[in-house]
């Protein structure tokens, strides 16, 4: 059922709200996934064991801001058409909450294991999100899809660090 007061707002104060629900959505998110990260990750994440092949820091980065936008976008866009209660702005939001909980598992827990594994669900959550994105808006679709195109280099890398990285205390083999 809609949630007639927040659609009705969005409606009512046109598209400006929808990107300043988007964009505070996405900065809580952000928030919530650097706590959960922990202190210094990305310090962490340089004394692993790396593939010759993986991103270095600044391009980790890279990755992230353009998630952060990609998913802005679409959710403001989705926001715009269908309101906070569609079903592409629902995942939005999903994938969102679940990337800084892949976070948790791979820099706080320090459970490559559990990271790797955890990205099938995520992925699908991701192709779910981009497929009812696309239903609604063609461009937003398109993004998340850009997003789905990286996922498979991402399952790579976190295999490998698991694999890599079998010695450390928290990590265990499969």
């Amino acid at each position: 059922m809609p949630h007639r007061y927040c659609d009705g707002f969005l409606a009512l104060r046109g598209p400006h709200v929808s990107w300043v629900v988007a964009i505070g959505i996405a900065a809580a998110c952000a928030a919530l996934e650097a706590l959960l990260s922990g202190r210094a990750p990305f310090k962490f994440l340089q004394t692993l064991k790396q593939p010759s092949w993986a991103l270095p820091i600044w391009g980790w980065m890279a990755v992230g801001g353009l998630f952060y936008v990609v998913m802005t976008v679409s959710l403001a866009r989705t926001l715009e058409v269908g309101g906070v209660s569609s079903l592409p702005a629902i995942l939005i939001v999903l994938v969102l909450l679940t990337d800084g909980f892949w976070n948790f598992l791979l820099f706080r827990l320090r459970r490559f294991d559990w990271a790797y594994w955890y990205l099938f669900p995520y992925a699908l959550l991701v192709i779910l999100a981009c497929l009812a994105t696309f239903s609604v808006d063609a461009v937003s679709g398109a993004l998340i899809a850009l997003y789905v195109v990286f996922l498979p280099y991402d399952f790579a890398w976190a295999r490998a660090l698991q694999l890599m990285n079998r010695s450390g205390p928290a990590s265990s083999s499969i």
